[in-house]
């Protein structure tokens, strides 16, 4: 009878540690949008510049074919989706409002750039939104913060204010 009881001891003391393991270490995902931001800005950035040199080695070459339904548009989409969590978060903890409305300007600019590459009339100036967005993704990378203590000091001051109202969407370029 004592090792049936122990048995269950063991058995429950098991599912605690996977329902525990199970769960998230903390309720908070906001850095880990953080790490996620970081990691499409980069790749985004990376894809922007190489595709930048590509089209200015030929600038009055027909435009490549960007398709608003295309893979980088997607990923442009996914990061302008990503940047409104952000908000959204940063609002619901009383983040910084400079934080913000930059997290909100660039999935508005990430997404009227996407609509200027789809409709630009030769590889040059594709060349020069490409390199206008490869800058963007990099400043999100070097906005975004690495640890909470990054959000401590707001930075807001007086004239710290977005003139965009807090349920703004980001809204996707025409057509998709």
């Amino acid at each position: 009878m004592q090792e049936a009881s122990r048995y269950r001891g063991g058995i429950c003391a098991l599912l605690m540690v996977v329902l525990l393991g199970a769960t998230p270490a903390r309720a908070d995902d906001l850095f880990d949008n953080f790490t996620a931001m970081k990691v499409q800005a980069q790749a985004l950035a990376t894809e922007a510049e190489q595709a930048s040199m590509r089209a200015a080695a030929h600038p009055f070459a027909p435009p490549e074919g960007f398709a608003l339904s295309g893979e980088f548009a997607r990923r442009i989409n996914a990061f302008s989706a990503l940047a409104t969590s952000l908000v959204k978060q940063l609002d619901a903890r009383g983040g910084p409002k400079d934080l913000r409305c930059i997290y909100r300007g660039m999935g508005e600019d990430a997404n009227q750039r996407l609509a200027a590459l789809h409709h630009a009339k030769n590889a040059g100036e594709q060349a020069v939104i490409l390199k206008d967005m490869a800058a963007l993704f990099t400043d999100a990378v070097d906005v975004t913060p690495d640890d909470p203590n990054a959000l401590a000091d707001h930075h807001d001051g007086a004239a710290g204010s977005c003139k965009a109202s807090p349920d703004q969407k980001v809204e996707s370029p025409p057509g998709q």
